[in-house]
Parts: C-alpha cells; sequence; structure tokens
C-alpha cells in the first residue's frame, strides 16, 4: 500500500512538471527567442546541413555565427508578417512555387530510396564494357556544333556538311536556316555524352563526325586529344554512382509515364500542343543532361 502510494505521489508529480512546462518543444531544443517565435537546434541543424565540411576548430565560430544569421532572419520574417507581405500575389506565388518544387524531390527521393543499389558485379561490368572512361581514357580538344530538334533529317545534316570545314559548315547552316549553337573546348572523356564518345576515338586528328543522338544532332571536330587513363581502382570507386543515377533517371521516368497514364490530363486552348510527347525526366541526383550524369558519377563529383 505504501509503494502504490508512493508511485501515485511519483506520477502526480511527474504530470504536474510536465504539465507546466512547454509541449511543443523541450527547453534543451530552443537556441534563441526573437520576441514570441523560438529558434530551435532543428532550425540551426538544417541550416549546418547546407553548409560545405566545416573543419573541427571552425565548428563553434560557424554554429555561433548561423545563430546571428537565424535571429536576423526570424526579426525580418516578423516585419514581413506585420506588413501583411505574405498576402501579395508575388509572394503567395513564390511560396506555392517553393512548396511544390520540395514535395516534388521529396516524392523522387523517395521513388529512388527503393532502388537497389548496385552490385560489384554491375560495376565491373560497366567498368569493361566502357574502356573508352577507363583503361582508355582520353581528353579532348574539340570543335563542335550542336542542332537541337526540330531539325532536318540526319542524311540532309550529312550531305550539306560533307567535305567541308567546319567554317564551311557553319556558312551552310546558316545559309539553310538551320538553328544551331557551335562551341570550342577541352574535356575530359567523362564530360562528354556516351553516344559521341563512343565514336571519338576512331577518329584522327582533324577529322569531322556528324553524330545522331534522340534530342540533337552533332557534327564533332577533334582537333587533338591525349591519353589520361584512370586506373581500375579509381574507377571502381566511382561507377556506382554513376549506374544509380542511371537507375534513379529510368524508375523517375517510368513512374511518370504511368502517373500520367492513368490520370485525366487536359491541356486547353493553345497549349494543346503540349499533349505532344514531351522528354524524359532527369534523374534529380544529376539535376543535369546525361554528360553531367556521367562527369559526376565517374569522376567523383556530388
Amino acid at each position: 500500500m505504501a509503494s502504490l502510494k508512493k508511485g501515485t505521489i511519483l506520477g502526480i508529480a511527474l504530470l504536474f512538471i510536465y504539465g507546466c512546462s512547454d509541449k511543443s518543444k523541450p527547453a534543451t531544443q530552443i537556441i534563441a527567442k526573437v520576441n514570441d517565435d523560438e529558434i530551435t537546434v532543428h532550425q540551426l541543424n538544417n541550416a549546418m546541413a547546407k553548409l560545405p565540411a566545416i573543419p573541427a576548430e571552425s565548428l563553434d565560430s560557424v554554429r555561433l555565427d548561423l545563430v546571428g544569421k537565424l535571429v536576423n532572419e526570424q526579426l525580418t520574417v516578423q516585419q514581413a508578417l506585420l506588413n501583411k507581405l505574405d498576402r501579395s500575389s508575388e509572394v503567395m506565388m513564390q511560396i506555392e512555387a517553393s512548396r511544390r518544387e520540395i514535395l516534388t524531390k521529396a516524392y523522387l527521393k523517395q521513388i529512388i530510396a527503393g532502388l537497389p543499389k548496385p552490385s560489384a558485379e554491375d560495376s565491373k561490368k560497366f567498368y569493361d564494357e566502357h574502356p573508352e572512361l577507363f583503361a582508355q581514357r582520353r581528353i579532348y580538344s574539340l570543335q563542335q556544333i550542336i542542332i537541337t530538334a526540330p531539325h532536318p533529317p540526319l542524311a540532309e545534316i550529312q550531305k550539306l556538311t560533307a567535305n567541308k570545314t567546319m567554317t564551311d559548315i557553319v556558312a551552310a547552316l546558316k545559309q539553310n536556316n538551320i538553328v544551331f549553337s557551335a562551341s570550342a573546348a577541352t574535356r575530359a572523356a567523362e564530360q562528354i555524352p556516351l553516344n559521341t564518345l563512343t565514336v571519338l576515338p576512331s577518329l584522327k586528328d582533324g577529322e569531322i563526325r556528324v553524330i545522331a543522338s534522340p534530342k540533337s544532332i552533332s557534327i564533332v571536330k577533334v582537333e587533338a586529344s591525349q591519353l589520361a587513363a584512370l586506373s581500375e581502382e579509381a574507377a571502381m570507386q566511382r561507377i556506382p554512382q554513376y549506374l544509380m543515377n542511371e537507375r534513379a533517371k529510368v524508375a523517375i521516368n517510368e513512374k511518370i509515364n504511368l502517373l500520367k497514364s492513368t490520370s485525366k490530363i487536359t491541356y486547353m486552348n493553345e497549349f494543346s500542343a503540349a499533349a505532344a510527347p514531351t522528354p524524359s525526366l532527369p534523374s534529380p541526383a544529376t539535376k543535369a543532361t546525361h554528360n553531367n550524369s556521367v562527369e559526376r558519377g565517374i569522376a567523383g563529383i556530388n
């Protein structure tokens, strides 16, 4: 009986203590108060996560600096709300756009989270199938003309460019009102789209080749190249991320296409042309074109 009474008294005491405290946030989570608003350690951690790697000796000063910035930010937020800026149409549209972007990224991240990781066998197979990226990797000095869709048929472009210099090709494209972009750059193998890269080793310095891809036609001239092989050990550390990026891209495109096929989508008035098939979405892990995906996956750019 005595022990029961003791337990009851303890329970009442604990209930009283927690009942009188802030039920939403433990005191240890609050790092600052700005008028009636609180800044929590979670907000600080979120801000810290967006920063690049910080040396251990600088961690405390960086955290203090961020707390100051969060306080300043909260002060401006309070004034914006006081001035009812959150009700302006421009701000409301920006908030909604941010909300849509955040939810989209969260959903795509959820899709990617369920994908199997590439095996060692997958990585070795990719290594063996793409010597142009590894054992025979080269750095190329290129001149390139890109003609994006819609464009004339490949045969017409080939006929138009046959036996011409790059200068003559530019003039011919202009004369035929064909839209294009031209560039000259030095690029490592992993910075070049695979469909182009697989052709380059067969080209001699000074040779020009027309290369077709699903979305464009490229006219490429190899000015010069030099061997810069990547060891198998280094490659095997980086290939899994590239393969994961590619799996993510495929999974996302399949999911989006499935959602389109099972949803009712109506384009109105002059936007009816948007009902035509659209290009596949890029992987959110790469947020870039295919060549950037290769560069990040193989060269280890995160």
